[in-house]
């Protein structure tokens, strides 16, 4: 019976050392592996207007006879890419999509305020003839206003252009985890 607990034991203590050994190279293998990714910005004025990391999705139209270009981005180099379909080089790129990666702008805030406006003057010259302030019916003088105001407020909400143009003005870049604009 003791032989038999000597021999579990060397086991158990055979399996620990590998399992220590696997832990210490995962541990000192898992800093060169966990290295910041780069990543695709789209710059404008300075600021950034849209970011793509490595393994994310992305879409664009090429220059040449505007042919559609998509897939996920697999590698990105300093002056191209390699997505799941093609490798593609910055100066091919005529546009990119930004649809999912666009924050709220002025116009956009600007139509909310105006919709939501314009809804609210119904609402209240509603409000006031169910409590009796005053007892017309509902005249030209309320709900054109409301209208235009809730119309142009919907139109300014929803124009949003899908594809930003890569130009002067609009402009690729890769950036490491070095750079002031990684996150």
């Amino acid at each position: 019976m003791g032989r038999f607990y000597s021999l579990i034991i060397q086991q158990v203590g055979a399996w620990i050392k590998s399992v220590s050994i696997v832990g210490v190279v995962f541990f000192f293998g898992l800093p060169g592996s966990v290295q910041a990714q780069k990543q695709l910005v789209l710059f404008k004025n300075g600021q950034i207007k849209a970011r793509f990391a490595e393994g994310q999705y992305i879409r664009m139209v090429l220059k040449k006879r505007h042919r559609y270009a998509e897939g996920h981005i697999i590698e990105l180099n300093d002056f191209s890419m390699i997505t799941s379909n093609d490798t593609i080089k910055f100066k091919d790129i005529l546009k990119i999509d930004i649809r999912r990666q666009r924050g709220k702008s002025t116009v956009n805030v600007l139509g909310n305020f105006l919709f939501a406006g314009g809804v609210l003057y119904i609402g209240l010259d509603r409000a006031n003839n169910l409590i009796g302030y005053n007892n017309t019916q509902l005249s030209n003088t309320v709900w054109v206003p409301s209208a235009i105001l809730a119309g142009a407020g919907a139109v300014m909400m929803l124009i949003h252009p899908h594809y930003a143009r890569v130009n002067g003005i609009n402009y690729l870049q890769t950036i490491d985890y070095k750079s002031p604009f990684f996150r």
